[in-house]
C-alpha cells in the first residue's frame, strides 16, 4: 500500500470526524455544551461498550506478554519522563504536569489507531491493540489515584484520603466496570444473552466517531497560538520518542521474543497520537487542559503524516 492510498483511506476519512467537529464549532454551529452532551455519551455508554466488546475478546492466556510489557514499560517512561520536564523545566503545577506527561504517552488508541488498524489489517488487529487498552487501564487508575492524592494534599484533607476511597471512585468508573465486566463476559461467554453482545456491537460502532467529532468541537474553541514548549514537548514524545523507544527495546539482539503481528500493532499504537483521555480528566479535576489540547489536536494532525508511512511500508 502506498503512502498517498493509506492516507486517502482510512486515515484521512478518520481524522476528518475530529476536523468536522472542529470547524462547526468555528462556524458557531455547535458549542461546549452540545460537545460536551456528545461527550457524556461517549464516556458513559459508547465507549464502555467498546471496551467490553474488546476486553471480552482478549482471551488473556493468548496475550503476548513480551509486546504488552515492553509497551507499557516505554509508556511509562514517556509519561514520567516528560511529567517531571514540564514540572521542574517548565514550572507548571504537578497536577498539570502529570496530565501533560499521560498525555504524552497515553495514546489515541480507541479512537483514532483501532478503526485505522482495523480497515489496513483486518480483525486480527484488534486483539493486540484490546490487549493494550486492557492494561491502559493500569495507567489510567494510576493517573486517577495520583490527582485524588494531589486534591487531598492542596485540600489538607490527606487524613480522608485512602485507598479505599480511591477505589470505591475507580469502581464507580464506567471505563473500570467496562472492562471487569468483559472479562467476565470473556471467562464466562455462554452466561450472557446474545442481545448483550448486540447491544455492545452496535454501541461501540458510534463510540469513535462521537468521540471524534466531540474531540473536534471541543478543540474548535480553543486558541492553538502560541503553542508553548510543554505542548511540543508531548508531541515530540508520543510521535517520535516512544515509538522509537518502543522499536528499540523489542529489538535489542533479540532478547525478547514477539509475535511479529503483535509487535506490528504495538508499535502502530505507540507512533499513535496523543490520547483525549488526559483531557477528560483535567476537566474533570479542574485542571487547565489549554496544553493538553493542542497537543491532542496537532499530534492528530502530524500522525495523518507519520501513520501513513509506517502502514504503508
Amino acid at each position: 500500500m502506498s503512502i498517498l492510498s493509506s492516507l486517502q483511506d482510512p486515515i484521512l476519512p478518520i481524522f476528518m470526524a475530529l476536523l468536522a467537529g472542529f470547524f462547526m464549532r468555528r462556524v458557531k454551529f455547535f458549542d461546549a455544551l452540545g460537545a460536551q452532551g456528545i461527550n457524556r455519551f461517549v464516556f458513559y455508554v459508547a465507549m464502555p461498550a467498546l471496551l467490553f466488546d474488546l476486553v471480552r475478546k482478549v482471551a488473556l492466556d493468548q496475550i503476548d506478554w513480551p509486546t504488552v510489557n515492553v509497551y507499557l514499560f516505554t509508556e511509562f517512561v514517556v509519561y514520567v519522563g516528560v511529567a517531571l520536564i514540564t514540572f521542574r523545566v517548565f514550572k507548571r503545577s504537578v497536577g498539570e504536569s502529570i496530565l501533560i506527561g499521560m498525555a504524552a504517552g497515553f495514546v489515541n488508541h480507541l479512537m483514532f489507531v483501532l478503526p485505522i488498524a482495523r480497515f489496513l489489517y483486518g480483525v486480527q488487529a484488534a486483539e493486540p491493540i484490546a490487549a493494550i487498552v486492557f492494561v491502559d487501564v493500569i495507567v489510567f487508575c494510576f493517573t486517577v489515584f495520583l490527582m485524588d492524592f494531589i486534591r487531598a494534599l492542596e485540600s489538607k484533607q490527606i487524613g480522608s484520603f485512602s485507598v479505599l476511597n480511591v477505589a470505591g471512585m475507580l469502581s464507580k468508573n464506567p471505563m473500570v466496570i467496562a472492562t471487569v465486566l468483559g472479562v467476565m463476559a470473556g471467562a464466562f461467554p455462554s452466561y450472557l444473552p446474545s442481545g448483550v453482545y448486540t447491544y455492545s456491537n452496535f454501541l461501540a460502532a458510534s463510540a469513535a466517531p462521537a468521540a471524534l467529532f466531540a474531540l473536534g468541537v471541543i478543540l474548535g474553541g480553543q486558541p492553538i497560538r502560541p503553542v508553548g514548549g510543554p505542548a511540543w514537548l508531548a508531541i515530540g514524545s508520543k510521535l517520535v520518542i516512544h515509538p522509537a523507544l518502543f522499536f528499540f527495546i523489542s529489538g535489542v539482539g533479540g532478547a525478547l521474543v514477539m509475535k511479529p503481528d503483535w509487535q506490528t500493532m504495538a508499535f502502530l499504537v505507540a507512533a499513535g497520537p496523543c490520547g483525549a483521555m488526559p483531557f477528560v480528566i483535567a476537566l474533570q479535576y479542574n485542571i487547565k487542559p489549554e496544553v493538553i489540547a493542542k497537543a491532542v489536536l496537532i499530534s492528530t494532525v502530524l500522525s495523518l503524516v507519520s501513520l501513513s508511512v509506517l502502514t504503508a511500508a
